[in-house]
């Protein structure tokens, strides 16, 4: 499973999210995690979203509770979407419907 999680203009909480899933053990261990943008905007560092591979209903459970944690931590949500692309198998669907991610709507058709 393939996601994009975009910060909507909030680099910094990006940044922070970005950290977050780097420095979990249970998610750095379940999925790839990558970062893509724009670097020429004149700020080193700088990108627009996160990407992820995840190859299991574990690392998607992980995802779920990294971000729980995360808000926990946060005096705002940020105003985050996730975007899955390719296929979901019925599991995958019942597991994005139990988790309190911010999905794209289109997530789950």
């Amino acid at each position: 499973m393939e996601l994009t999680i975009n910060a909507a203009g909030d680099e910094q909480a990006l940044n922070e999210f970005y950290s977050w899933l780097r420095d979990d053990v249970d998610v750095a261990r379940s999925a790839t995690i990558n970062t893509a943008g724009s670097l020429g905007t004149g700020e080193m560092g700088v990108f627009e979203v996160i990407c992820m591979s995840i190859g299991s209903l574990t690392g998607l459970a992980n995802l779920g509770i990294a971000w729980g944690n995360f808000l926990r931590s946060r005096k705002e949500t940020p105003p985050f979407t996730i975007t899955i692309q390719g296929e979901l198998t019925a599991e995958q669907r019942a597991m994005l419907r139990n988790l309190d991610l911010p999905l794209d709507p289109g997530a789950d058709e």
